[in-house]
């Protein structure tokens, strides 16, 4: 080996770390689409840039469709000739790629991260989730050409389309509320394609990760996956879901109206982070893929529906009825038990299913940390998982992988009944607050991104963990209520580290703004003394400030300066989440005028120094 390659190559390892000795190997399979006859496979791969192609009936790969970018979802064509992929995202891209030969055969520019395809069943618009620019945007076939945006509420993540075309529903990630309220949720937002009119349709209090959507092939409803977390509750125990509880949502496809909410956990076994669903070819089953237990979930749907038909809908009809109704349909998302004879898990042998597909009798799920596909044979009377094929050789897991897979594995839990990205999604926040038991109880505070944590200590709102290091450990003790061996906490520290920065939606080609520009030197004057607190290349200064801030429930004034990297990505604002949009923390909240002339900006002046914090 010449010197000046051994140079580069360290050189090379030096910046970007060891871990990308081996990211190429990883595939992450996220995607699962099957042709109607069920004898082809195509398996997105998000790691490995790629569409595989499988021969079910020989369970052999065929040809892997190289991509441009990192794929985030795929849809087939009706005629199946033509794959369409969302990639990419703050240059988000939607390609249309020919099958036969994976040719590019068209091309469209997208908002922030296009994710949740749906194509309409006459074949002529496709609708994509524009998760960071908080839309559902509709697309002209066959030239990509977006004709309508339609808003959601915060990130919408998944879609899909009923059965002639007239409705358009897409899973709202997160809620959009403000999270020291008495009811927060997360909202399925549903289009009226003709009107262009939207309606958001409400989750039960507390939900939030909204992953899965799918349509049932009778058409008759939509199910769509969320955790549901019990966060006005302090997290003293597990038990019963005490914390988090796990289940899907039933709406209505025609009417566009929520049913009922059921829950997939045993009273004592927690069925952590559900992610994909599916539904039987004759609607009569429905499967959920939970990613942090590691197990398929199959509900008889049917008979699940008739039992919620079957209850007063609220006490007030019950007494009219004259039915001494121990249980209403709204007590059905609180009842652990409502399932029992209903459903059934099945372990799959590996970490993370993050998608599914149905073919016959068959499941189809696509275990992400393993890179491979396990199927089950519903057919028989027991089933089991074994692996259908594996898309590449076994991975071998750097530490900021491995670190990735603990973060999600909530098989490390007392009960399984979460995850630590149950309440960190992609190790950012679920919106909520929470009442930790480390600063005293009945003080709910909202959690907290992990992004850059690690250098921006302490951490928690009043620093009671002096680094994140610390707090990942105690995390685990007094919140998972469990113990690892220390490198699974290295692993951790390794992770964090791995975490990128997503550019910020309200950027112009990668750049501030005119608007934000003049907001930037408002943000930087003596006038409003933002950098007193706010400062250097994290924007905090690490230290902890009364800016009156206290709400009715702290129990102290004083918080340390959070950062403002990604904080557009963090809303609701403030440490008990009290404001949804970041204009109100200066409009309502007056944040900033213990040093600075908060109260004396105009409106256009706001409006900018606004706009360049959103920007960051």
């Amino acid at each position: 080996m010449s010197k000046i390659l051994y140079f580069l190559m360290i050189s090379f390892f030096l910046l970007t770390g060891m871990d990308s000795l081996f990211a190429a190997a990883y595939k992450g399979p996220i995607g699962l689409i099957p042709t109607r006859d069920g004898q082809i496979l195509y398996v997105l791969n998000k790691d490995s840039r790629e569409i595989v192609v499988v021969s079910v009936p020989e369970a052999k790969i065929l040809r892997s469709i190289p991509l441009s970018d990192q794929p985030n979802s795929m849809t087939l064509s009706a005629d199946e000739k033509t794959m369409f992929v969302a990639l990419g995202g703050y240059t988000g891209s939607l390609q249309a790629i020919q099958l036969s030969d994976g040719k590019v055969i068209g091309q469209g520019k997208t908002g922030h991260t296009p994710i949740g395809i749906a194509l309409a069943p006459n074949g002529k618009r496709l609708y994509v989730c524009y998760r960071f620019n908080d839309c559902i945007a509709e697309l002209e076939l066959p030239s990509l050409k977006e004709l309508r945006r339609f808003p959601a509420l915060n990130e919408p993540i998944n879609s899909v389309i009923n059965q002639d075309g007239s409705k358009v529903y897409a899973a709202n990630f997160l809620p959009n509320d403000p999270s020291d309220g008495a009811d927060v949720a997360a909202e399925i937002t549903m289009v009226d394609v003709a009107s262009g009119k939207t309606k958001n349709i409400r989750l039960p209090n507390g939900s939030s990760s909204m992953h899965g959507i799918c349509l049932s092939p009778d058409g008759k409803y939509v199910y769509t996956t969320a955790i549901l977390a019990r966060y006005q509750l302090p997290t003293s125990q597990l038990e019963r879901g005490w914390m988090n509880t796990n289940g899907f949502s039933i709406i209505d496809a025609n009417k566009g109206e929520f049913v009922n909410t059921v829950l997939l956990d045993d009273v004592d076994l927690g069925a952590s982070n559900p992610w994909p669903i599916a539904v039987s070819q004759d609607s009569k089953k429905v499967y959920v893929g939970l990613a942090g237990s590691h197990e398929l979930c199959v509900v008889e749907i049917d008979k699940a529906l008739e039992k919620i038909a079957a209850l007063p809908k609220n006490p007030e009809e019950a007494k009219k009825a004259g039915i001494a109704a121990a249980k209403t349909a709204l007590d059905v998302p609180q009842d652990l038990a409502f399932l029992v004879g209903m459903k059934k898990r099945i372990k799959l042998g590996g970490k993370a299913p993050r998608s599914l597909a149905v073919i016959g009798n068959k499941v189809y799920a696509g275990m992400y940390f393993d890179d491979n596909i396990v199927v089950l044979d519903m057919s028989k009377r027991r089933q089991k998982a074994k692996e259908f094929i594996a898309l590449g050789p076994k991975p071998e897991m750097t530490a900021a992988r491995t670190g990735e897979l603990l973060w999600h594995d909530a098989t490390l839990c007392f009960q399984h009944w979460q995850s630590c990205a149950s309440c960190h999604p992609d190790a950012r926040t679920d919106a909520l607050n929470w009442d930790l038991l480390n600063d005293g109880t009945g003080n709910p505070k909202n959690a907290k991104s992990m992004l850059f944590a690690r250098k921006t200590p302490p951490a928690m709102w009043h620093g009671v963990r002096d680094t994140a290091d610390i707090a990942i450990r105690t995390g685990f003790q007094f919140i998972l209520f469990a113990v690892r061996p220390e490198n699974d906490y290295k692993n951790i520290e390794a992770y964090f580290e791995s975490l990128q920065e997503e550019k910020s939606p309200y950027l112009v080609n990668g750049q501030l703004s005119e608007k934000a520009k003049r907001g930037k030197i408002l943000f930087e004057s003596d006038r409003l003394a933002c950098t007193k607190c706010h400062l250097g290349e994290y924007f905090t200064d690490s230290k902890s400030h009364d800016v009156y801030s206290r709400a009715s429930y702290d129990h102290q004034d004083d918080f340390y300066t959070p950062s403002l990297r990604e904080v557009w990505r963090t809303r609701p604002y403030m440490h008990d989440g009290r404001y949804v949009k970041m204009k109100d923390v200066f409009k309502k909240g007056y944040h900033g005028d213990v040093l600075g002339d908060i109260a004396g900006l105009s409106d256009a002046e706001l409006d900018d120094l606004v706009e360049y914090i959103m920007s960051l």
